[in-house]
C-alpha cells in the first residue's frame, strides 16, 4: 500500500495500528497493575508458607523443604496465571485487528493450533510425538489462498526403564497451504543433515534407509539444492513437475532465512497442499505483549511484522499464482 491508501495515514502508517493506541494504553495499565497484584499475592503466599514452616518445625522437620517449595511454586503459579490473562487479552484484541489489516480473509484463535493428526500425517518428522502443544492459530485465506499456521512444540519421550526424558524435535511454526499446482502423489523436501555430517557416500546410504514410508530418495539437477536438501518422492516425474528450478531456488533462500542452528525449514507436498515446518529459537514466543516498558504503536507494529514474516513464505513461493487448472493433464502442462 502507498501513502494514498485509505487504510494508511498521510505518513504511510497503518490506521489500524494507530487506532489501537487507546486500547494499548489501557492494556499497559492493566499489565502493570496486574503485575503489582501478582507480586503482592506471591509474596503473601510465600510468607504464609514460611509461617507454617516455622509452626511445624519442632514437630516435623521433614516437612520443611516440602512446605517451602510448595510456597514458592504457588507464588510463581499465581504470578504466571495472572499475567497470562493479560497477555491473552493483548492477543485477542491486537492480533485479529493486525491480521485484518494484512488481509481481511485471515482469522485468529490464540489457544488453537494445527491438529496433531495433520502434523503426523505430513511425515516431515519420523519421531513419535509424546508431548504436543501449540498456540496462535491463524487460518482463513491469504491473497485467496487457503492457509493455516500455528506455533508448535513437539517432544518425543525417551525412557531407559529408570529415567524418562523428553526430547524436543520440533519447536516452531507449522504451516499448511493450498499449493498452486495440482498433483496426485506425496513428496518431501527435508534438510540434508546426513550428507552434511557424513559426506555424500555415507549420507546417501543413511538417507535411503532412515526414512521408511516416504517413497524413495531422488536426486535433483540443482547442485546447490542437493547440498542443502534431500528429496523423497512417490513419483519422480511429478516431483520434478512440482520442484521447478525457480521453486528450488526459493526453498534454498528460505532455508538460509529460517535456519536456527542445525535446524532448517522442511517441506511436504501432498493432496495438492504444501506443509512447511519452520524452526524458531527455543524460548521465543510469537505475537506476545511485552512484559515491561512502554506499549504503543511500536509494540503493535512488531507483532504485525512477525505475522508478515510468516505470511511472506506464501508470497515468495508464489502460491497465489495457480499455474494450471485442476484437471489439466501433465501432457498439456507446457
Amino acid at each position: 500500500m502507498n501513502a494514498t491508501d485509505p487504510d494508511r495515514s498521510p505518513d504511510g502508517h497503518s490506521r489500524t495500528i494507530a487506532g489501537l493506541n487507546e486500547s494499548l494504553a489501557e492494556l499497559r495499565e492493566l499489565r502493570d497493575t496486574t503485575r503489582k497484584k501478582a507480586l503482592t499475592g506471591g509474596i503473601a503466599i510465600f510468607a504464609v508458607s514460611v509461617v507454617i514452616t516455622l509452626a511445624v518445625a519442632a514437630a516435623a522437620n521433614s516437612f520443611l523443604p516440602f512446605i517451602l517449595i510448595l510456597g514458592i511454586v504457588l507464588a510463581v503459579s499465581a504470578y504466571v496465571g495472572m499475567m497470562h490473562g493479560v497477555k491473552l487479552k493483548y492477543k485477542k484484541l491486537v492480533v485479529p485487528s493486525l491480521l485484518k489489516d494484512i488481509d481481511p480473509g485471515l482469522a485468529y484463535n490464540p489457544s488453537g493450533c494445527i491438529p496433531k493428526e495433520e502434523f503426523r500425517r505430513s511425515k516431515i518428522f519420523s519421531n513419535t510425538p509424546s508431548s504436543y502443544t501449540g498456540e496462535d492459530l491463524v487460518f482463513g485465506t491469504y491473497k485467496g489462498i487457503p492457509v493455516r499456521f500455528s506455533e508448535l512444540k513437539v517432544q518425543e519421550k525417551h525412557s531407559d526403564g529408570k529415567n524418562t526424558t523428553y526430547h524436543t524435535f520440533f519447536q516452531g511454526v507449522f504451516l499448511i497451504a493450498d499449493f498452486n499446482k495440482d498433483f496426485k502423489y506425496s513428496h518431501w523436501v527435508l534438510p540434508d543433515t546426513a550428507e552434511a555430517a557424513f559426506g555424500q557416500v555415507v549420507g546417501n546410504f543413511l538417507q535411503k534407509i532412515s526414512l521408511p514410508g516416504r517413497g524413495h530418495m531422488t536426486r535433483m539437477e540443482d547442485p546447490a539444492f542437493e547440498k542443502k536438501f534431500v528429496v523423497y518422492t512417490e513419483n519422480d516425474v511429478e516431483a520434478r513437475y512440482i520442484l521447478s528450478p525457480k521453486l528450488m531456488r526459493t526453498m534454498l533462500a528460505l532455508s538460509e532465512r529460517f535456519r536456527k542452528g542445525v535446524s532448517r525449514i522442511a517441506f511436504a507436498f501432498m493432496d495438492s497442499s504444501v506443509y512447511i515446518a519452520i524452526p524458531i529459537e527455543s524460548g521465543r514466543d510469537l505475537f506476545e505483549m511485552p512484559s515491561r516498558g512502554d506499549m504503543g504503536e511500536e509494540t503493535a507494529r512488531r507483532t504485525q511484522e512477525e505475522l508478515k514474516e510468516i505470511l511472506s513464505v506464501f508470497d515468495v513461493m508464489e502460491l497465489d499464482l495457480r499455474l494450471w487448472s485442476k484437471d489439466r493433464p501433465y501432457s498439456q502442462r507446457q
